[in-house]
């Protein structure tokens, strides 16, 4: 006979009978009264018409595309619509400042909000704005390049600087100023700035330098002296032309910058008039700090002088710094020089003396004990990440006022949401190490110690939402990691979940409400396991710990399911929400009760299993999440399961071991010997007794 092995706990079947839980026929009778794509009709937001068979690509860029619109309350408004990509968030705060609100010269936004797209079968965030009057800018520049300066001001400088000074009143700067986002005409003005990230419309010479070397998504927020900085430039071309400029690649351009100031490259011995003299040194100073603010342009307009002086080239250094075949008497040239050549850097940094050169050749002994200390960071069994935070901070200690700058990125740490979700939806895994490193190492705050000017408005805020980020993207929990930190740092992108990304959801309830209208399609097959969810519902509730399963720690698959931790996020924003709007999500309910009846197949005592099933249906009708995960995430249960199941793998070990002692050949053939001489035994006293008896019998003579 085979001997019987030893059964693990695990590997032991269970005998199931089918149970009839009642979910399929309450999915089948619920009708959510919520509809995923609101009660509105296609292309309709309130009083405005998209009209998606009239594709207007004139004013279309690549975050948004234009429509022809019509507004049911002035027949004669020449209104149009921006669909904006909803991949990518939008300027939130600039949009609700200037909703409804009229500015001189400026396109006013009527209507703004998600629209049903019909074309797209999906709802987007449509801009429903004034057509623009006149003529493009730069069309008109195409017959007409050169302007009088009394045309200059009269007819481009006045009405911009009304706009600009109209957007302030707001708090909100345009950050995409250049001719194409100018129109001229009667109704001269600016063109709409919302649709769009600050710093990728026009030509790159329309950047100061700070943004300018920046990548193309990581110029951050826009400022009112990137806006003058580009007026100025705006005025340059239109009086003297830009074309040399224009044909130069960036990288040349940037160089030719730091090495001799934008005023002097674009100055170039030229002789402007008196009144414009003091307009380009004022706005087209490389230092935020001194560039001029509107307030100077205006009264510049009013006839005022300030005397500037001209900015000098930045010859810094006694001596030159000699990198690459180079000699850098300019630390920020030699910072980018770094940038570009990173790998060279890196590997020739620790043997450059690089801190003897800032306190002798520059004069700055702060600086070079700041580079000691970085060069401290990358120890002789540094990781890459050391490697790349020396790196950067090295290269923010030469020039502070440039971006943050790792081996392929440059960005400033108002522009980290908009490249972080930007990269997620290209799977940049690449650049998108960098940049969490950047979050996770805090240079962020390192680099706005070293300058004033890295401090301008709400860049304080950020830092600090960065520094509160970093135990996030530790974390593998659903809820947070990567995908967490964009959604914080992203308020108005909508949820990027595949489920849920058509919808346009931005707020934890739709979110719900969403889910609950779905689940007639989505139950049972649908997991929850969506990273994009959680950490979009997390976001929204500002859920600030991760929710663990610690209840069932003793059925271990249980306590690793990360179904199950979604389910907790969602069950905890429907109490949140739920002091708001009272939420009843039966459909939610029965597809996360329908994902509950599998995992209770993991419950190894059978009746208790039965009873837990049946309980599916009546908590999946109250339409409360919470209630539902009670049947399966409960210590009591959990421990009566564990126990109940350690004593039955208790009394099998010692019934095995019993069947295994009456299997040992050995045994059975001791037992059959011992049974032997018994029965011999036995029939030797029978037959003893009876011989006995017989022999007494004939003896006695009975």
């Amino acid at each position: 006979m085979a001997r019987a092995q030893t059964v693990d706990a695990d590997d032991i079947p269970m005998i199931e009978e089918q149970v009839d839980t009642g979910l399929a026929a309450l999915m089948d009778s619920y009708r959510a009264t919520y509809n995923p794509y609101g009660e509105k009709q296609n292309d309709l937001l309130k009083r405005f018409t998209l009209l998606p068979d009239k594709p207007l690509p004139e004013y279309d860029h690549a975050y948004a595309k234009a429509y022809a619109a019509i507004d049911d309350f002035s027949n004669n408004r020449n209104a149009y619509a921006m669909v904006c990509d909803n991949s990518l968030p939008y300027r939130d705060g600039a949009i609700a400042a200037m909703l409804g609100n009229a500015i001189p010269h400026m396109v006013p936004i009527y209507g703004a909000g998600t629209v049903n797209c019909s074309h797209l079968n999906e709802s987007r965030y449509v801009l429903f704005m004034e057509m623009p009057e006149g003529q493009r800018l730069s069309d008109a520049m195409v017959t007409r390049p050169r302007l009088h300066e009394h045309m200059l001001i009269d007819h481009v400088m006045q009405p911009t600087i009304r706009a600009l000074a109209g957007l302030r009143t707001k708090k909100v700067s345009h950050g995409n100023l250049c001719p194409q986002t100018i129109y001229v005409g009667e109704g001269a003005g600016l063109a709409e700035c919302y649709s769009m990230p600050p710093g990728t419309i026009g030509h790159h010479m329309y950047r100061p330098l700070e943004h300018l070397m920046c990548d193309t998504l990581g110029h951050g927020d826009a400022t009112e002296q990137g806006d003058v900085y580009a007026l100025g430039i705006l005025a340059y071309e239109l009086l003297y032309g830009v074309e040399r400029f224009r044909r130069l690649p960036r990288e040349e351009y940037i160089k030719l910058i730091l090495s001799y100031t934008t005023y002097q490259v674009f100055a170039n011995n030229r002789d402007f008039s008196d009144a414009f003299q003091d307009f380009f040194r004022g706005t087209l100073n490389d230092n935020p700090a001194e560039r001029w603010s509107l307030d100077q342009v205006i009264q510049w307009l009013g006839g005022k002088r300030f005397n500037m002086i001209a900015p000098s080239p930045p010859k810094e250094a006694a001596r030159p710094f000699a990198f690459g075949g180079e000699n850098f008497f300019s630390r920020h040239l030699l910072a980018n020089a770094f940038h570009r050549n990173w790998r060279e850097a890196v590997k020739d940094i620790k043997t450059m003396k690089l801190e003897r050169w800032c306190e002798t050749s520059l004069h700055r002994p702060e600086m070079g004990e700041r580079v000691e200390r970085a060069l401290r960071i990358a120890g002789e069994a540094s990781t890459e990440k050391h490697v790349s935070d020396m790196m950067s901070r090295i290269i923010a200690i030469l020039d502070p006022t440039g971006p943050i700058r790792s081996m392929s990125l440059a960005i400033r740490p108002d522009a980290i949401g908009l490249m972080l979700a930007d990269m997620l939806k290209g799977d940049n895994h690449q650049d998108l190490s960098q940049l969490l490193g950047m979050i996770e190492t805090d240079v962020s705050s390192y680099w706005s110690e070293l300058s004033e000017a890295n401090k301008p408005g709400e860049m304080s805020q950020i830092i600090w939402k960065l520094q509160r980020m970093r135990p996030f993207l530790k974390s593998r929990s659903f809820g947070f990691g990567v995908e967490r930190i964009m959604y914080d740092l992203n308020p108005s992108l909508p949820c990027q979940s595949h489920l849920l990304k058509p919808y346009h959801l931005t707020t934890a309830i739709d979110t719900l409400k969403t889910l609950d209208a779905l689940a007639h399609n989505l139950a049972p097959d649908t997991s929850f396991n969506d990273r994009h969810m959680a950490a979009f519902v997390a976001s929204k509730i500002s859920l600030s710990k991760e929710l663990t399963l610690d209840e069932l720690r003793t059925i271990p698959k249980l306590a690793t399911n990360d179904e199950l931790v979604v389910m907790k996020i969602l069950a905890r924003a429907q109490l949140k929400v739920g002091k708001q709007e009272k939420l009843h999500l039966v459909g939610l309910c029965t597809w996360a009760a329908m994902r509950i009846e599998k995992m209770l197949d993991e419950i190894h005592n059978r009746i208790l299993r039965k009873r837990l099933k049946l309980q599916l249906k009546r908590l999946a009708s109250t339409g409360d999440l919470n209630e539902l995960l009670v049947v399966i995430i409960n210590q009591d249960i959990a421990s009566r399961d564990y126990d109940g199941f350690a004593k039955a793998i208790a009394l099998h070990q010692i019934n095995q071991k019993k069947i295994e002692r009456y299997e040992n050949p050995r045994l059975i053939d001791h037992y059959a010997q011992e049974m032997g001489r018994k029965m011999a035994m036995i029939i030797s006293y029978t037959a003893l007794t009876i011989t006995s008896y017989v022999v007494l019998s004939n003896l006695l003579g009975y």
